[in-house]
């Protein structure tokens, strides 16, 4: 009797052994699971803030470019043609005057010639018409124009896929031509150059572009570097058109930069 006792409570304490650890067992499980939804869920506010802060980044920067567009043709058809015409009045009265007046109006005349020539240049920045009408390789050949040196000896451009480039959509073209304008005017202005050199070539089967100036250089890790360049502005058209990019730059070194389109070459 005692015997079946003992083996009874032995039993007993066994099953509730047992019952303890598959309810540990079960605590456990559940709260790995409850952390893996807790993760899962986190991962997925985080994408959906990235998607938003990506989508609202895009929303801006279209803005801006449609009000660029808009700047840019009111400086071209309204303030252009303006001084256009002013410049042809002076052209008639200088027929008419008497000399000693001629100097004064030369003066006025290239004067004028040069308002008409800024204005010219801050419409195409502001809103390049060639690109929607001729393509990337024109409109980057415009912009280089518009800032190379008289022996174009400042900026040397290589596009061995001229056919790839001419077919990007307007979008993506556009963002292209800001970054490398954006690139340009910080080397300009901050990098102390003579060489600037744009290569575009096809880097297996990915668009590639790869810029480099033989300037000053920055320290990458200084924050305030990196604000001063314009990198921001730069990060945010790439990440619009899904394209990855590297920098190399140090004191003294010059500054590169190598962006990838994340997407199959056409």
């Amino acid at each position: 009797m005692q015997q079946t006792i003992g083996d009874n409570i032995f039993l007993l304490i066994i099953l509730c052994t047992g019952g303890i650890s598959l309810l540990v067992i079960s605590f456990v499980i559940l709260f790995i699971n409850n952390q893996k939804r807790l993760l899962k869920n986190r991962q997925q506010i985080h994408e959906a803030e990235m998607s938003y802060q990506k989508e609202l980044m895009r929303v801006v920067l279209q803005s801006q470019e449609e009000e660029r567009k808009r700047i840019g043709q009111d400086l071209h058809d309204d303030v252009g043609s303006s001084l256009s015409n002013l410049r042809m009045l002076i052209n008639r009265k200088d027929l008419a005057e008497q000399q000693g007046s001629g100097a004064v109006l030369a003066t006025h005349k290239l004067l004028i010639d040069k308002i008409i020539q800024d204005v010219r240049n801050i419409s195409h920045n502001l809103s390049p018409p060639a690109l929607a009408l001729f393509g990337f390789t024109v409109a980057l050949e415009e912009l280089i124009d518009s800032i190379n040196n008289e022996d174009g000896s400042l900026i040397n451009i290589i596009n061995d896929v001229e056919a790839i480039t001419d077919k990007l959509p307007y979008n993506m073209a556009l963002a292209l031509i800001r970054v490398l304008q954006e690139l340009i005017s910080n080397t300009i202005k901050h990098g102390s150059t003579k060489r600037i050199e744009i290569s575009i070539f096809n880097e297996n089967g990915l668009l590639a572009i790869q810029y480099r100036d033989e300037g000053i250089g920055y320290d990458p890790a200084n924050q305030k570097n990196r604000k001063g360049m314009g990198m921001q502005n730069i990060e945010s058209r790439l990440n619009m058109i899904n394209a990855a990019y590297t920098v190399k730059t140090a004191p003294g070194a010059g500054f590169a930069m190598f962006i990838v389109l994340n997407s199959p070459l056409v």
